[in-house]
């Protein structure tokens, strides 16, 4: 699948995922040691830090921990996966997180509020990460790190090519954009962040697998009952694929996960960089 085969941004900007107990559960497993290694090396204690597009809480725990006693911040659209946030943190015994309701466009913190900025795989949904890599440059106090983490769907590769794996990810890929996100955002963070007035310190590129021994059969369960279930409307609606080829691609999904030899690799570009001293 090229660029040129996805089809311009024409609805509304939202999560693709969806806030299913599934895809929250998902989720809730991501950690700091695996999603923010690249970034770890930059947090130091005492920071104050602010997690964008938090969700339920396990990386923003995670990071809070690090930088303790630096107070925490976690942000997100969707207010109600803040429950399982505050549980986690007083599972943890992290006194030093809070979580807020709030936009990436504007972000409802003062002029250098924040050392360090973090966001794991959202500017990619976003539609203007211009605006949003703007207003992260605002709250950071100069001399402060940001933290970049983002999918790039052409290098995704897996194991057996069956055809249904490929039609799935052109389809998301396809959704992704016609929502307003970017799926090739990845390759572009460098970009992106210079020109927001951004100095780059570090880039770099990792793989989130899913495999026969681990967790291959939960993400096939994913994109077959979830991803796919939740958006069959615009895909049918939009001429992408008859509800006969669903049926086919999402059975074929499920094949995938049960083979023994399944193997998937997520393709995530990652970027740190710095905002001027001056």
């Amino acid at each position: 699948m090229e660029l040129h085969d996805l089809p311009a941004d024409t609805g509304p900007e939202r999560y693709s995922g969806g806030y299913s107990a599934h895809v929250l559960g998902g989720l809730s497993r991501r950690t700091a040691e695996r999603e923010a290694a690249f970034y770890l090396p930059y947090l130091r204690a005492g920071m104050r830090l602010l997690d964008c597009g938090c969700g339920p809480g396990s990386l923003t725990v995670d990071l809070a921990q690090r930088v303790a006693p630096g107070a925490v911040v976690g942000l997100d659209l969707e207010a109600d996966q803040f429950a399982l946030a505050e549980a986690r943190a007083r599972e943890r015994g992290a006194r030093n997180v809070t979580f807020r309701q709030g936009s990436l466009y504007e972000l409802p913190f003062e002029d250098g509020a924040f050392d360090a900025v973090f966001a794991h795989a959202v500017l990619y949904h976003l539609s203007r990460p211009e605006r949003a890599l703007e207003e992260i440059c605002r709250v950071l106090a100069p001399g402060g790190v940001v933290g970049l983490r983002d999918w790039d769907f052409a290098g995704d590769v897996w194991h057996p090519a069956l055809p249904e794996v490929d039609r799935a990810m052109q389809l998301a890929a396809r959704t992704v954009t016609h929502l307003g996100g970017n799926p090739a955002f990845g390759r572009t963070q460098q970009a992106a962040l210079r020109a927001a007035g951004f100095e780059v310190v570090g880039l770099s590129a990792s793989s989130e697998v899913f495999s026969a021994h681990d967790r291959a059969p939960g993400f096939a369960k994913y994109w077959a009952d979830h991803f796919l279930v939740e958006h069959t409307e615009l895909i049918q609606q939009e001429g992408w694929a008859t509800e006969t080829e669903l049926a086919y691609v999402r059975d074929g999904l499920h094949r995938w996960g049960a083979h023994p030899d399944a193997f998937y690799a997520r393709c995530r570009c990652e970027a740190v960089a710095r905002k001027p001293e001056a």
